[in-house]
């Protein structure tokens, strides 16, 4: 069994459902409000889960009655909630708006905790998975010794960490592979491989500093919320990689379980 370290936030979302695109000025109707555990490290660690992963979360919950809850599920689960900080104070949701057509918009607390993710005792792995911005040095000491690491591209300033591929999305990025590229070298550093570019439902790009590989992602499925399908593509896209697949067929790997789990959830 692959052991992979999951490095990243497990939120409380609370999404609510519009009846209409957002617009300016507008007013907002919603037709559900509902709170459900997500953010990066979650939605990632339970698509490796799911894939027969031994999954380490590194992440932090408060220990009010919210985070009590969430470490019991993570568990139950089947997480390795050892590197679970369980801090002081009240957890704060994020506030997510979900249009008709599946956009979403985040809106997190101004004062939100950006104190850097540190993991207490050992720390080894096969596979290690980033998506936090800020990592305790010791944290990081501990990723040069991890065979594999996959980073997403954080959307801000960011602790650099050493990664053998980053993973982010056009949207995200904003800027064409080789422009990416130039961010992605100072982030990964030396171990860096290969930028991993998706765009919806538009083919793949993999750029490693000088080439292009162009991956036709598995066919679109429509559904009201696409939440957390970037980061179940990136953990098949780590476990596609640990079992020996090329960068190119991982992709598509990823692209073909995503869209199978989007359809699975929308029949739910």
């Amino acid at each position: 069994m692959h052991r992979v370290i999951v490095i990243g936030s497990v939120n409380h979302d609370r999404i609510w459902q519009l009846e209409e695109p957002l617009t300016r000025g507008g007013r907002l109707r919603f037709s559900s409000r509902q709170v459900h555990l997500g953010g990066g490290g979650f939605y990632t660690g339970c698509q490796l889960l799911d894939l027969g992963a031994d999954v380490a979360l590194v992440t932090r919950l408060m220990q009010d009655e919210q985070g009590l809850s969430a470490l019991k599920t993570l568990n139950a689960a089947g997480f390795d909630t050892t590197h679970v900080a369980m801090l002081p104070g009240e957890t704060e949701p994020l506030e997510i708006l979900l249009e008709p057509n599946g956009e979403r918009t985040i809106i997190a607390p101004a004062g939100r905790s950006r104190a850097a993710l540190f993991a207490g005792g050992a720390l080894t792995g096969d596979a290690a998975y980033i998506n936090a911005l800020l990592l305790e040095e010791a944290l990081v000491a501990r990723l040069h010794d991890i065979p594999l690491v996959v980073s997403q591209l954080p959307l801000r300033s960011a602790t650099p960490r050493p990664a053998d591929y980053v993973v982010t999305s056009r949207d995200d990025a904003g800027e064409e592979a080789p422009a990416v590229w130039r961010r992605v070298v100072e982030l990964a550093g030396p171990r860096l491989k290969m930028l991993v570019l998706t765009d919806g439902a538009r083919r793949i790009t993999l750029y490693d500093g000088s080439q292009s590989i162009q991956v036709d992602p598995a066919p679109a499925v429509k559904v009201a919320s696409t939440i957390g399908a970037g980061d179940r593509f990136s953990g098949a896209f780590l476990f596609a990689l640990l079992n020996g697949r090329d960068a190119a067929s991982a992709a598509a790997e990823a692209s073909r379980l995503t869209a199978d789990w989007l359809r699975q959830r929308h029949l739910l």
